[in-house]
């Protein structure tokens, strides 16, 4: 497995072909200027931004690679962003406001000092209003430190890498970078990365694959909250009730656990 510690080394495993190079610089006013962002938003874009780049365009006339045109998705073509940050709590915010400011799908690459997340949304043509895009479920790396990641970010790194994902058109391509940051986020629970097979590489292999995920994460949640509880409970009968969820509450988890 090659390791992956620099930008650098990023940009190389990505694969894209030169063709798809654009390394057009974005300015931050492109996108506060013209309404877009709230102050909370406009806040984090003036402090914690440094540089904005649209790195790569891949559509049919720099890759080879159909589009898919219907009446619910428009993926004409996918850009990839690069953004330098100073700080970087605010990152999932500074994603949001990026997907909904352009139509195109998008991944963005954020980097604060040896640090990198990957960031995408799915994104649909507005039932409403044709001509609008909605941008709908939005998936996220975390934070990975380059110079020190765990086993399944190493895979992830080496796996993330165009020439991995599908040629079939647009859409499938994009699914199969989301897939990867997916499988990136099960492996937080699992301990290892693993993608799905080619039977459940499906829509809905996808979506009960999600569904587990925001499961566990529920679960967590509940399962911490009672613990909290449980420490500052007093009653003995309340305490074995409160133990008797926290159990189920596990066993729940490792139940949905298996279905990643």
């Amino acid at each position: 497995m090659t390791e992956i510690h620099t930008i650098d080394q990023i940009h190389e495993n990505l694969a894209v072909p030169e063709a798809c190079h654009l390394g057009k610089r974005l300015f931050k006013k492109q996108f506060y200027e013209h309404g877009q962002l709230g102050a909370t938003d406009k806040k984090a874009f003036v402090e914690d931004i440094d540089s904005i780049e649209w790195c790569y365009t891949i559509k049919p006339s720099t890759i080879n690679i159909p589009k898919l045109e219907d009446n619910a998705h428009e993926y004409l073509e996918v850009a990839i962003l690069q953004v330098m940050l100073t700080a970087a709590d605010r990152h999932t915010r500074i994603a949001s406001a990026i997907q909904k400011a352009i139509p195109y799908p998008l991944l963005i690459v954020f980097v604060c000092g040896s640090r990198l997340a990957i960031t995408a949304a799915d994104k649909r043509i507005n039932r409403a209003d044709a001509n609008k895009i909605v941008t709908e479920a939005s998936y996220d790396t975390g934070w990975i430190d380059l110079t020190a990641p765990n086993a399944a970010q190493e895979a992830f790194l080496s796996d993330f890498r165009v020439t991995n994902f599908s040629y079939r058109n647009l859409y499938d391509f994009y699914q199969d970078a989301v897939a990867r940051v997916i499988a990136l986020n099960c492996a937080a629970h699992t301990g290892r990365y693993a993608m799905q097979t080619e039977t459940d590489k499906t829509l809905k292999g996808k979506t009960e694959r999600l569904e587990a995920l925001r499961q566990i994460e529920k679960f967590h949640q509940e399962r911490s909250e009672l613990r909290n509880k449980l420490k500052k409970e007093k009653n003995l009968g309340s305490q074995v009730s409160l133990n008797t969820k926290i159990k189920q509450l596990s066993d729940r988890i490792d139940a949905a656990r298996n279905e990643l």
